[in-house]
């Protein structure tokens, strides 16, 4: 018990963002909830790393995600053999639960699961309405609650082997078979079906043999290619940056550098200029972020404004040094000034909480490249837009490159970043990784909020439940009206 007060502790006093916007009478049920299920794990010491994933609850960061999503199956808390829920499902915002994939064969896609009932020794033990399941799922999903919908929907619920899964989550308190009610599309009354559950190595196997683990890869921006770009006509063009990151573990690793985003960046530049776009769509609606110093390379096209820099630093034992390294390397200060910033920090005391326009002042100065564009720009966001992806879109705002549209981004305006391992007394091999850094791009803006949109888009039910999302297309027409 003493662990988990110490992690409690840490996310309110050693994490940058503490609470994060998070009420007090929301954070105290949190607490409680993780208290709880502690007083029952306790018995069980291997079942306390299951009930990590409650910290979900009092994170509203996908920065901060604890435990790391391949923790519980390297310490083997995924049996092999356990049957577990046979459906790949997704979550709509009221908590209402639809079938994706059904690996036995029943219930037809689209269909809206009403209940769950688990039975006991043969008998009905207690039934689940979907909404009731769906939130409590949602909740388990790392991140602000707008990205923990999009992205948990998209990269956590088709994997049998994802620890925020509903499949495994329902695992958690309930066992085989189950008592199913669903509605198909259009149907006036709800079916009801019994279900057995296959043992999640096998459902893996059908989940790379039936598709869907490419099906599920194709819907993640991260799985394409970085940028894209397409003529339209009419002087419309649009520039699809799916990751602000080339996607080269070896340049990154020998050298630091991220050449292949630049190469990218520059092809489509090229190709922009020569086809004459006035109207450009940088669409980065499935983007879920990458590297800083790109969303600067590519402003370098965009805008020839100096752009000031503020990060908030809460500054720790543990990541004194860690924060000194990132100030030596940063190019957004004289020599002068990282010496007296690295300074700064080594005096400080344990605990200080300070931001960097206080101390010196960090500002990056574009290098208008060639093939530089001056037309008119619309950014396309999502809830899947996420990190540096909406450190970007907020910039052009700011700098007045242009207008964002879509769905507002998954997180706050406070972004943050550099985590600092803080060693847990007990577990302490497990990753326990603590963000000191955080970022917001405008003084004006409330760090946990979301981010405006210039031009809001709707994405329709409909659409969402066949996992479709129009709003390039409305925006182009918009454009061209």
């Amino acid at each position: 018990m003493d662990e988990l007060d110490f992690i409690i502790d840490c996310i309110e006093n050693r994490y940058v963002s503490g609470r994060r916007g998070i009420g007090d009478e929301e954070w105290q049920q949190g607490v409680e909830s993780v208290h709880s299920g502690a007083a029952i794990y306790l018995r069980d010491y291997p079942a306390v790393w299951w009930l990590w994933r409650d910290y979900s609850m009092l994170l509203d960061d996908g920065h901060f995600a604890f435990p790391d999503n391949g923790s519980f199956s390297r310490y083997e808390l995924f049996a092999e053999s356990q049957p577990i829920f046979p459906l790949w499902i997704q979550i709509w915002v009221d908590g209402s639960i639809y079938n994706v994939y059904d690996y036995s064969g029943v219930i037809p896609e689209c269909s809206e699961i009403i209940a769950i009932t688990k039975f006991y020794n043969g008998q009905r033990a207690q039934t689940f309405s979907g909404k009731g399941l769906g939130i409590g799922c949602m909740r388990l999903t790392p991140g602000e609650p707008a990205y923990a919908f999009a992205n948990g929907n998209s990269c956590h619920q088709p994997n049998p082997r994802d620890w925020a899964s509903f499949t495994n989550f329902l695992s958690d308190f309930s066992m085989p078979p189950w008592e199913v009610v669903y509605k198909v599309p259009g149907a006036e009354q709800p079916d009801t079906v019994m279900l057995d559950g296959i043992r999640r190595d096998e459902l893996f196997k059908l989940y790379k043999k039936t598709g869907n683990k490419r099906r599920a890869k194709e819907e993640l921006g991260f799985a394409r290619k970085p940028i894209i770009y397409a003529d339209m006509g009419d002087g419309v063009g649009v520039l699809t940056i799916n990751s602000f990151w080339g996607k080269r573990w070896s340049h990154m690793l020998l050298f630091g550098k991220d050449w292949r985003y630049k190469r990218l960046l520059r092809q489509a530049m090229r190709r922009i200029d020569r086809d004459g776009i006035d109207r450009l769509v940088i669409d980065v609606s499935l983007n879920t972020g990458g590297m800083a110093e790109n969303v600067f390379y590519t402003l370098d096209y965009l805008t020839d404004k100096p752009v000031d820099i503020t990060y908030t630093y809460l500054i720790t034992d543990e990541c004194r040094e860690t924060a000194k390294n990132n100030v030596d390397r940063s190019p957004y200060l004289s020599e002068a000034d990282r010496e007296y910033m690295m300074h700064y920090i080594d005096s400080v005391p344990d605990g200080t909480r300070f931001r960097t326009d206080t101390v010196r002042r960090m500002r990056y100065l574009p290098q208008r490249p060639k093939h530089a564009y001056d037309g008119e720009v619309y950014v396309l966001t999502s809830h899947q837009t996420y990190s540096a992806a909406q450190m970007f879109a907020r910039y052009c705002q700011v700098l007045g490159i242009g207008k964002v549209a879509g769905q507002h981004c998954g997180g706050y305006n406070a972004v943050t970043g550099n985590a600092a391992r803080v060693e847990l007394p007990v577990s302490r091999w497990m990753q326990f990784q603590v963000p000191f850094r955080e970022e917001v791009i405008s003084p004006d803006d409330e760090p946990y909020t979301y981010p405006t949109v210039d031009i809001p888009i709707e994405h329709p039910f409909e659409e969402w439940l066949h996992r479709e999302n129009r709003s390039l297309e409305r925006l182009l027409r918009m454009i061209e009206e």
